[in-house]
């Protein structure tokens, strides 16, 4: 096995073992809180007025928990299976 599969690895076995929700959030939320910013400066750049605190708090909850959870749990998915294949092929 290469040096960078090893790290790879090991890497993975420390993320793993803290469990896979605590993964989709850690990382969901991060992507979901950029999601949300792109969103907001696309539709509402020049016209902050017609923004209000509920299409805020909306927006703000579905990119988190749609985007960021989609992005986690995909995320998630393809480290286990690079994860898996590359025990498999050592």
């Amino acid at each position: 096995m290469k040096e960078s599969d090893k790290k790879f690895v090991e890497n993975w076995e420390r993320i793993r073992s803290q469990g896979k929700i605590k993964y989709i959030v850690k990382h969901g939320v991060g992507f979901g809180i950029v999601i949300f910013a792109a969103n907001l400066l696309l539709n509402y750049w020049g016209k902050w007025g017609q923004l209000s605190n509920t299409d805020f708090f909306v927006q703000l909850a579905i990119s988190i928990v749609v985007g960021g959870g989609i992005y986690g749990v995909f995320s998630w998915s393809l480290n286990d299976f690079i994860y898996r294949k590359k025990l498999k092929d050592n």
